[in-house]
């Protein structure tokens, strides 16, 4: 209970913090409703009975995501099945929480609760969870899971959920083998992914090329319809993580103002903050073979690093990939004690073409 209304005081002040600093702007003018487009350059804003229509030469589109429900029988009917976002409005500390799906949130939410006390068994519909991930980083992750005794099934195609006299039963099949199996819980994370935030926009009325609600963009943040940009989690194939957002955001920003702007991702770190961290930045060493890169690896353990023995007992490595003719940096990916500050280092060696020297 202290933890949750912890968290709401400090959602609260940020929120709180950011609508004042946009409400006290005098250069903006701020509208509460929900917007959708009426052309290419026309929207409508409708509060309660109000309604108000806007033009404009250029168009921002923020919107966000939500967190995606599958359709799995029983899902929708269970009152034990959750959200990233509806799990942590929940005082009762469950005994055993059911995660469905191994990416970022599934993973952070898997390490948080078994550090609260709770047995946690997470369900991962691939071979391997964070396909993305470096495998090398991957493994250490699934090295880190088993010492908190999270019960990781990989390969577990989810049938359908139904609620008990004792909480919720789930059933699953083991793909690899066609192995039905049972699993009882108190509660049921879904994390399998967020979906833009765009139902409501009327997207077509826009003439806005998406795909599935997910807006397409250039590397300009710019839709295809000229004047109109899209940022953040709503656009199709980028990194779904706030400052990643933010970096999209400058793009956008600069390039409405007249200046020649392109967003890079291999520049933007991917963070997992689990328990320990994990970061990532440029390419992976999978993507360096699916290049045909010469390529040369370096790794090195957390265990060998005095800071990271006292804060964690020097669980995690570093691992840098670098070009092997001229030494250039290409990523860099760590676990461990503070790899989402750390990941940074890599980031800025990425963008200044720094060699590992």
């Amino acid at each position: 209970a202290l933890a949750v209304a912890r968290k709401d005081k400090l959602v609260s002040f940020l929120r709180e913090k950011n609508y004042e600093n946009v409400k006290n702007e005098p250069n903006i003018t701020l509208y509460d409703g929900t917007a959708s487009f009426l052309s290419e350059n026309t929207i409508r804003i409708v509060s309660g009975k109000d309604e108000t229509i806007l033009e404009g030469k250029e168009i921002f589109i923020n919107t966000g995501s939500t967190p995606i429900l599958p359709a799995i029988d029983g899902l929708k009917e269970s009152k034990y099945v959750y959200t990233s976002e509806t799990l942590l409005q929940s005082n009762k500390l469950p005994a055993h929480l059911l995660v469905i799906g191994g990416g970022a949130v599934g993973l952070e939410f898997a390490t948080m609760y078994a550090g609260f006390g709770s047995h946690v068994t997470l369900l991962e519909a691939g071979n391997r969870f964070l396909p993305k991930v470096d495998r090398d980083i991957a493994a250490s992750m699934l090295e880190a899971l088993n010492r908190k005794r999270i019960n990781v099934r990989l390969n577990a195609r989810v049938q359908s959920v139904y609620d008990t006299a004792e909480g919720i039963t789930l059933t699953y099949t083991d793909s690899a083998n066609g192995t039905p199996y049972y699993l009882k819980g108190d509660a049921l994370l879904v994390a399998i992914g967020r979906k833009a935030n765009t139902a409501s926009l009327d997207l077509e009325a826009g003439g806005i090329r998406n795909d599935r609600g997910r807006i397409l963009v250039n590397d300009r943040m710019q839709t295809n319809v000229p004047g109109v940009y899209a940022i953040g989690d709503c656009v199709f194939g980028k990194a779904q993580l706030a400052h990643t957002a933010s970096a999209m955001g400058e793009v956008a920003a600069e390039n409405i103002m007249g200046h020649d702007s392109t967003y890079d991702e291999s520049t933007n770190p991917t963070c997992v903050y689990m328990e320990p961290e994990a970061a990532s930045v440029g390419l992976t060493e999978e993507q360096c073979k699916a290049k045909g890169l010469d390529y040369k690896v370096g790794k090195f353990p957390m265990s060998a690093n005095g800071k990271a023995l006292i804060i964690n007992g020097g669980e995690g490595l570093v691992k840098i990939i670098s070009d092997a003719k001229y030494g250039e940096v290409l990523g860099m990916h760590i676990i461990g004690p503070r790899a989402t500050d750390l990941i940074s280092e890599g980031a800025l060696a990425i963008r200044l073409e720094a060699t590992v020297d």
